[in-house]
Formats: C-alpha cells, structure tokens, sequence
C-alpha cells in the first residue's frame, strides 16, 4: 500500500512537471519577437477581414506565414483591435515590435493620449503592411522602433532601410502633420541570449538609422547607448531577464529618454 501511494504520487508529480513545460514553451513563443532560425515574414496587410472569426483564414489573407498558429493568432488579433478602435486624432503613438507591444506607455509616461501600436514579432515589413491604420489617426507624434526581428530574419541593413524609407514617406503623404520619432534599436545580451544575430549588425542598422533620419529631417533617439557600456556592446543584465527584452528598469531608462518629446 505503502509503495503503490509513492508510485502514484511519482506519477502525479511527472506529469505536472509535462503540463509546465509545455506551458513555458508556449509563453516563450509568445514573447520571443524572433527566431534566430526564422526566415518567415509579415508580407502584407490585412485588408476587409476585421469582422472575420476564421484565424486561419485572416492569416492567408494577411499571407502572415510566421513560426506557430500562435503567432498568427496574436498578430491578427493585434491588427483587427487596432482596425476595430478609433481613439480620435492627435494621440501620440509606440509603433513597433515585442519591446514596444510589452510596454504600458500611457501609464509610463502618465498620459492617456499614449496608444501602443506595438505587435510581438513585428517587423518593419509588417509595420509597413499596416502602416495606413496608424496614419488614419493623424497622430500628432509617433516613436518608431523596428528592426531587430528583421536582422534576425537575415535581412541587410539596406533591406531594413528601404521599408523604413517607405514608412516615413507614407507618414509625411498621408499624415504631413505628424513628428516622426526613430528610436535605435536596443543592444542584446548574448550571454542569455543565445541568437545568429551579433552587435556589430545592430550597430551597423543604427548607424544607417541616423542618415535615414538626416535624410527625412526627423529627430532619432539615441536609446541603444543607454543600455550599454561603452565597447562592450552588451545589453546591461540588470536590465534584462533574457538578453532580449527589457524588464521593469529598462522601461525607466527609456521613458525617461522619451519623456520631454511627449509633452
């Protein structure tokens, strides 16, 4: 009786050890804005589906072919709220990726005329194929911060660049009255983040960020020298839980970088 109670409770026990795993997996799915392997993209947006309660069908729409049917739920349930809300012109906008999606910017800068339009494993491909949901707010700012999934993907800084040309020039036609914000992109850890992508491409994307925006003559916000030593190119561990995303302190330092553009 004795042996069979132990035995039950082994059992038991191994499979709420299962039950947490797969559990794990599936958030780190749902946070991680990009796989080192990936080579999937965002290509193009979703056009007359809002209404639609298909999943799988909005995704051959959107031609959204990402990693796991969790991807594609998530993003499309991202763009068809967006579609789906209007909070009036002249807000202040967070377009970008997992790093802006995770983020409570109203409440961070204390201002409910902050909107995220943030989407986890959001590209500038994407934010591009979407790109006509933001400028039908006329924002009177946005802060744009995109990239780092796309150097994960294996594209180029060049690549980057022309989609990021394209958002800017979509902004200045179809919301002329909008201040444009390009934020760099933030540094990794890779101690915790075990990623193809390496600094020197991060640097090289920021470099090419800061002519893009002498180009356009729009404001870029320095944010990866926050994060970073001098030389040592390493997202700062007290920042960071996984080398990636930033924690509850970075979302600070950040804030506090934007803050005074906000007003």
């Amino acid at each position: 009786m004795k042996i069979k109670k132990i035995s039950t409770l082994t059992i038991f026990t191994l499979i709420l050890l299962i039950i947490l795993v797969n559990c794990k997996e599936h958030i780190d799915k749902i946070y991680t804005p990009f796989s080192s392997t990936s080579s999937n993209s965002n290509s193009s947006y979703l056009n007359n589906t809002a209404t639609s309660s298909n999943s799988k069908d909005m995704a051959e729409m959107a031609n959204i072919n990402l990693s796991t049917d969790i991807y594609q739920q998530y993003y499309i349930n991202r763009v068809t709220t967006f579609m789906n809300t209007y909070s009036g012109h002249g807000k202040i906008i967070f377009l970008g990726d997992s790093l802006t999606d995770i983020a409570e910017w109203n409440e961070l800068l204390n201002n409910p005329n902050v909107l995220n339009r943030g989407i986890s494993y959001d590209t500038t491909s994407g934010a591009l194929n979407r790109i006509s949901e933001i400028t039908r707010l006329k924002p009177s700012k946005i802060f744009i911060m995109l990239g780092i999934n796309d150097i994960g993907k294996g594209l180029t800084s060049r690549n980057i660049i022309s989609n990021y040309s394209k958002i800017l020039e979509s902004i200045k036609e179809n919301s002329p009255n909008t201040t444009i914000y390009i934020q760099s992109v933030l540094p990794i850890n890779k101690d915790l983040f075990k990623t193809t992508t390496n600094s020197k491409e991060i640097i090289e994307l920021n470099n090419s960020l800061k002519e893009l925006c002498k180009n356009f003559d729009i404001k870029y916000i320095d944010l990866y020298s926050l994060f970073t030593l001098p030389n040592e190119n390493k997202l700062y561990k007290e920042y960071t839980v996984d080398g990636l995303h930033i924690n509850g302190k970075g979302y600070i330092v950040w804030r506090d970088a934007v803050k005074d553009y906000c007003k």
